[in-house]
């Protein structure tokens, strides 16, 4: 681990808008402060950018002559960004320059400061969200005898996201993203009726079953680039590379428990809990009980599948370490849905090679799944970290204090633990790095 002059110092390389008339401008003396956003639920990067304006820049973005392209921000802009945490010269090496392109997609509040100079804010986003927005899918995933959600998933981000030319312009300004797809179960087949291009892949997510047949599929982008994750392979996978440590005022290092000492580069400045525990809306939510209805139109029946929590839950790969242990009389949650189960293997009905959904047979155990990932939130400010991204887990520690002049810190074990980043925000301010961590983990037993 390289070692920072201080914690939170960093060094933007690059803060540079490029016009669609290929007119580059270097920004760096102009900004006030960087945001850079990635989240779970979102499937691309974005950005915000403060401005304080003293070159009238705007005016200075010309267009063209006919003026089929015209003067100043017109959503053709391109803006790359790259920093990185400041380092001991002789450990410059051990942390690499984090890099994005946006493309501009707005400029807000904009103000005058003075009699030269205004301030506004530049938002961007990747440029595939640019490339996706305006298409549609009219097409057929999984012919003759299916396919796997996994494969249909390759083929439209190849096909619509991050293609060839998206390559092409990311590497002329040396960014290179990777893509990460995971595996899922079973062959399916599906029609794709007009929808959007981000309503296919949030739509094939949705229908996507794993292996335990316990999915949870999202996809999202970060810092490295795109991935179709199941969460509980993220949760498998994630290496404990981070512990972060809040200490109550009259903690110490001489006095932590177990010898534990206060780190600036791993202290946890601020922390604010968004969620904790709301045991009325997990219930009417459906995290312990609920029943699917599956009614076969062809077969005029019907099939109902219950699911109980306290039967199933020890199957969840979850983030802290405890169960719920509440008792709830009858079903809160009653889903209806359309069924061809068994309809394969039906004489009447297997000449139209019929797939029958994977979706009914797991839909509740999906929605409790997920209302445990998310049971407690936690927003925290830390010293900045590039290479934190969401879909990794970070261990926090907080300390409690029971007396005054206690010889040692105990931890808080309700709000201790390992944590699921779900959103990340990168924010640079006055050369100071700063990363906001929203993290998500079910429940915690003393």
């Amino acid at each position: 681990m390289a070692s920072y002059r201080f914690p939170g110092d960093v060094e933007i390389t690059a803060a540079t808008i490029v016009s669609s008339r290929g007119e580059v401008f270097d920004i760096r003396n102009m900004v006030l402060e960087i945001n850079i956003y990635q989240s779970l639920f979102d499937h691309y990067l974005q950005c915000d950018i403060a401005i304080s304006d003293a070159l009238n820049l705007n005016n200075s973005i010309k267009g063209d002559e006919d003026k089929s392209i015209p003067g100043g921000f017109n959503g053709g802009e391109v803006l790359i960004i790259s920093y990185r945490e400041r380092t001991d010269a002789s450990m410059d090496s051990e942390i690499p320059v984090k890099k994005h392109m946006f493309g501009i997609y707005e400029t807000s509040d904009r103000s005058r400061i003075n009699e030269n100079t205004e301030s506004y804010i530049i938002s961007g986003i990747s440029l595939e969200a640019y490339q996706t927005m305006p298409q549609t899918i009219n097409k057929v995933y999984g012919r003759g005898p299916g396919n796997t959600i996994t494969n249909m998933m390759k083929s439209i981000i190849n096909e619509y996201v991050y293609t060839d030319v998206m390559r092409d312009q990311y590497r002329v300004a040396k960014i290179y993203k990777s893509v990460e797809v995971d595996d899922t179960s079973g062959l399916q087949k599906y029609i794709i009726p007009s929808l959007s291009v981000d309503e296919t892949i949030d739509f094939l997510a949705n229908e996507a079953d794993s292996e335990d047949h316990y999915p949870y599929y999202i996809f999202y982008e970060d810092s490295s680039g795109f991935k179709f994750k199941n969460v509980s392979s993220l949760i498998d996978n994630a290496s404990l590379d981070f512990t972060y440590t809040h200490f109550m005022s009259n903690i110490t290092e001489s006095n932590t428990e177990d010898g534990v000492k206060y780190d600036d580069q791993y202290k946890i400045i601020s922390y604010s809990i968004v969620k904790d525990n709301n045991i009325l809306k997990n219930v009417s939510g459906g995290l312990f009980k609920s029943k699917t209805i599956n009614l076969d139109i062809l077969k005029k029946k019907t099939n109902a599948v219950v699911f109980d929590y306290e039967k199933e839950s020890d199957k969840f790969t979850t983030v802290g370490n405890g169960k719920f242990n509440v008792e709830v009389n009858g079903t809160p949650i009653v889903n209806l849905t359309t069924s061809r189960t068994n309809h394969d293997s039906d004489v009447l009905f297997q000449k139209e090679t019929p797939l029958p959904k994977k979706l009914n047979t797991f839909f509740s155990r999906k929605g409790s799944y997920q209302k445990q990932l998310f049971n407690k939130v936690i927003e925290i400010s830390i010293p900045g970290n590039s290479t934190i991204n969401v879909g990794g887990v970070i261990d926090l520690e907080f300390y409690i204090h029971n007396d005054i002049g206690t010889d040692k810190g105990q931890l808080d074990k309700l709000l201790s633990g390992s944590y699921l980043i779900t959103k990340v925000r990168q924010k640079i301010t006055d050369d100071v790095f700063t990363t906001l961590l929203e993290c998500s983990k079910g429940n915690n037993l003393l």
